[in-house]
């Protein structure tokens, strides 16, 4: 028998009488259908409570948007299903210059045979095919890991250079009070949506520093920092600056904030300071 084609399948008979191999074209139905799809969902609010929605362990494709426009496809993994993914993008976006989250949504497919397609690749080709302004955080750095390495010193995404997080805004992470200092750093370290990195103690013969819980000697020798209502993560870290021993320095990139004990200066820092520098400033 040759060779025979289905809508979405090729059929062909590599020898034994009675025997065919029925091989679905997944990619090409998903090519087909995908952008379609999207156009056709309602878009939802990138928010808690419609990520808290969506059915548990779902996995497939999804599009974010701002003022209705596609910005970014991506897609689930093996691990992590569209609660984990989305709740950490909607965790990124926050406390970001230029942009106000209630502009995000997103539409998320789940899809039940899809391990081994490239789905997102699929949803980027299709939509910037069809709009070439489309998907722009797909190419600028958005969804991002820690890049790693000598990170601090690497040029910062495109897409923190134009969303750069803002430090000035309120964090009520923690109740009015004193606290330890390295309590405070932690819940930072835990809880703000960007990348907040403090030096730990890097004990002799250890090829990595201890954990960011245990902190340094200094953080963990330093002076209750009082907490006040309303305090921003500018505040909370001049409080701190002036509770450690001099040497320390805080660092703001675009992406992300650190706090280490050297005085070094990067290229791409917004701004540093120390408690020398903030002293008298009303900090």
């Amino acid at each position: 028998m040759a060779k025979l084609r289905t809508a979405s399948a090729q059929i062909t008979s590599p020898g034994p009488q009675g025997y065919v191999e029925y091989e679905v074209d997944i990619e090409t139905v998903l090519r087909s259908d995908l952008p379609r799809l999207v156009s056709k969902i309602p878009l939802a609010p990138l928010t808690a409570e419609a990520i808290g929605q969506l059915p548990e362990g779902a996995k497939g494709a999804y599009v974010l948007f701002m003022d209705g426009h596609p910005v970014y496809a991506g897609k689930t993994d093996v691990r992590h299903g569209f609660r984990d993914r989305l709740s950490r993008h909607a965790f990124t976006i926050q406390n970001r210059e230029n942009l106000d989250p209630s502009r995000i949504g997103f539409k998320a497919i789940r899809i039940l045979v899809f391990s081994n397609f490239d789905v997102e690749a699929i949803l980027i080709d299709a939509l910037t095919d069809a709009d070439e302004t489309a998907l722009a955080w797909n190419y600028r750095g958005f969804g991002s890991n820690d890049p790693g390495q000598n990170r601090e010193g690497q040029e910062p995404a495109e897409f923190d250079v134009e969303f750069p997080i803002n430090i000035d805004r309120k964090l009520d992470l923690l109740e009015p009070g004193a606290y330890d200092l390295l309590t405070i750093l932690v819940q930072l370290k835990q809880h703000v949506p960007f990348y907040f990195r403090y030096q730990t103690d890097h004990p002799p013969g250890k090829k990595r520093p201890v954990h960011f819980k245990k902190g340094h000697a200094d953080q963990r020798s330093a002076a209750p920092v009082v907490v006040d209502a309303g305090d921003t993560l500018r505040v909370l870290l001049k409080k701190m600056l002036l509770a450690l021993p001099a040497g320390w320095r805080v660092t703001h990139f675009p992406g992300r904030v650190i706090l280490y004990k050297n005085d070094k200066i990067y290229d791409h820092a917004l701004e540093a300071f120390t408690a020398q520098s903030i002293s008298g400033d009303g900090a």
